[in-house]
């Protein structure tokens, strides 16, 4: 754990923690959908459109819609509209990073 974060944490009430605990919990149910991960994943390239995401992730324009805008909420991903087309972004480095940690780990650990 970095110091910086230990430092923040340390100085807050068991109180303050649990409602830390169920933000943080939050946050990694809204990234245990495999749908969301390869939208993460289509997007660590630049920004795309909704269509080009469609074409990426393989799954009906509903499902997609729904999971972008799930990210979008959360502040993980930016959007922009251009016209009648929406494109989409990375927003929160610090959300990707975490993503690209982990699956460069699970990677490792399946020896592929």
């Amino acid at each position: 754990m970095s110091t910086q974060i230990k430092i923040k944490t340390k100085k807050l009430s068991p109180k303050v923690m649990e409602k830390v605990f169920s933000q943080v919990s939050q946050f990694f149910s809204l990234l245990a959908e495999p749908s969301r991960l390869k939208i993460i994943y289509s997007l660590c390239d630049g920004e795309k459109s909704v269509n080009d995401v469609l074409d990426v992730c393989g799954s009906s324009q509903a499902n997609i819609s729904r999971h972008l805008a799930s990210l979008h909420r959360a502040g993980i991903l930016a959007r922009r509209k251009e016209g009648v087309t929406v494109f989409y972004s990375i927003q929160d480095e610090a959300t990707l990073e975490i993503c690209q940690t982990v699956c460069a780990r699970v990677v490792d650990e399946m020896n592929v």
